[in-house]
This record gives C-alpha cells, sequence and structure tokens, in this order.
C-alpha cells in the first residue's frame, strides 16, 4: 500500500504499474524536485491537497497549506488554512514564497487569485506554479481553464511578478501517450475499481504504452507547441 500511495505524486520505476499518470507525474515530480529547494522561509502551498511535494522544500523552516473551505476539504486534505475563495486570510507581506501546484485551473477568478497570491508574499519573495496546458476536463464541475505559455506570463507580469524560469513539460510524444491513457484511464472507470484491479490494468494496459513512449522520446524529435504542463518560477516585483 505505502508503495503504491507513495507512486501517484513520487513515481520511480516502479510506479508504472502502479500509476496509469506516471509520465506527467514523473515529469513533475523531476522538476519540483529541481526547484523546490529554490523556495525559502514560510511557504504558502495554495491548494495543498495532502501535501505531496512538501519534503521537497528543503530551504524552508515554515509551511502553511491551504485549501477552499468546503467540508469535503475539511475531511480530506491536509491543510493549515482554509479560505472562501476569493480572498486569502494572511496579512500582506506575510510569506516568502507561494508553493501551487496543478490548482489554478480549478478556480474560477484566477486574476483575482494571483493578485491575492501578489498581496501576501514579501517583496522578492518567490512563486513556484504549475499549470495544465493539454488535459482533460477533470473534478468536474469545477474545472475552469487551461493556460498557453504566454498566457501564464502575461496573466503573472501584469499583477507584479518576474518570470525568472518558465519550462514546458513532456514535449515529445509521451505527451500525446499520456493523453490517450487518460481517455483510456476514463474508458475503463479506473478510478472506480478496487487497488488491485487497479494495478492489474495499469501493468496489462498502460505500463507499455508509458515505457515505450518513453522509449520513443528518447530518439524522436520534441515539439514544444505541444506538451501538457507549464512550470514557472517566478519573482514578486518589489513595487
Amino acid at each position: 500500500a505505502a508503495v503504491y500511495y507513495d507512486s501517484q505524486f513520487h513515481p520511480g520505476i516502479l510506479g508504472v504499474v502502479c500509476n496509469p499518470f506516471w509520465l506527467c507525474r514523473r515529469a513533475l515530480y523531476k522538476a519540483m524536485r529541481v526547484l523546490g529547494p529554490r523556495l525559502e522561509g514560510h511557504v504558502l502551498d495554495f491548494g495543498c491537497g495532502t501535501g505531496p511535494y512538501r519534503d521537497l522544500l528543503t530551504n524552508t523552516c515554515a509551511y502553511s497549506g491551504l485549501e477552499f473551505d468546503s467540508p469535503q476539504n475539511r475531511q480530506c486534505k491536509k491543510a493549515d488554512i482554509f479560505y472562501d475563495g476569493t480572498h486569502i486570510p494572511l496579512e500582506d507581506a506575510s510569506v516568502d514564497s507561494i508553493l501551487s501546484t496543478q490548482t489554478l485551473e480549478h478556480v474560477p477568478n484566477p486574476e483575482r487569485i494571483v493578485e491575492e497570491w501578489a498581496r501576501v508574499l514579501r517583496p522578492e519573495g518567490q512563486l513556484l506554479l504549475t499549470v495544465p496546458f493539454m488535459w482533460p476536463e477533470h473534478e468536474m464541475p469545477h474545472d475552469f481553464q487551461r493556460y498557453t505559455t504566454n498566457g501564464m506570463r502575461l496573466l503573472l507580469e501584469k499583477t507584479g511578478f518576474a518570470i525568472v524560469h518558465q519550462e514546458r513539460l513532456l514535449c515529445d510524444c509521451r505527451a500525446a501517450a499520456q493523453l490517450f491513457q487518460a481517455w483510456l484511464y476514463d474508458v475503463l472507470r479506473l478510478g472506480a475499481r478496487g487497488k488491485i484491479v487497479q494495478i492489474a490494468l495499469t501493468t496489462l494496459f498502460f505500463a507499455p504504452i508509458s515505457l515505450a513512449a518513453t522509449a520513443l522520446a528518447a530518439l524522436a524529435p520534441q515539439n514544444p507547441n505541444s506538451y501538457l504542463d507549464n512550470v514557472i518560477l517566478a519573482r514578486r516585483i518589489a513595487p
């Protein structure tokens, strides 16, 4: 059980038989492992969920997880702070860094949320943000937008952030393979099945696709126009 749950966000090679989203989750984990230590001081994890990347924040002195206030989130998420969807209940310039992974697409008011990030983040503080570019609708009805590279840059820059680092994840055949697997996941209703059945079906159908796409990606050219996720490290410009 521990290997199964760890493979969902920290997928090593064994995760290929446990996680049908192994390709995208492994790419995200690798990016977070590199960029997570760039965050310092008191970190606010916006949309923290269960805090899957908390252990990668190796240069921080304090951590606060934040989630939208709902009965389900209070029961299932590991948050320290719950907010009303509009106002983050923290003082101005009260955190040193902000982390937000695969969350901004789920808020109906992204411009307002980015303004709140800028408000609670100290000048020169850093924001580490990941958002999907290509991905099926999920967690409905709370899925509102997707972001291009320039769209994400514009949203941040007009709110007082400077882009320090931006990269696209899976700019190769693995993107197409993962999207096909996401379709197959829904068709097979994999999420509604027991863990043993999930692992068996993942081993039988998903793992061969993931491994074949990984091998092919080492030979085939990349295409920066077709990718799965945006990863951005930004700095809050001092007023």
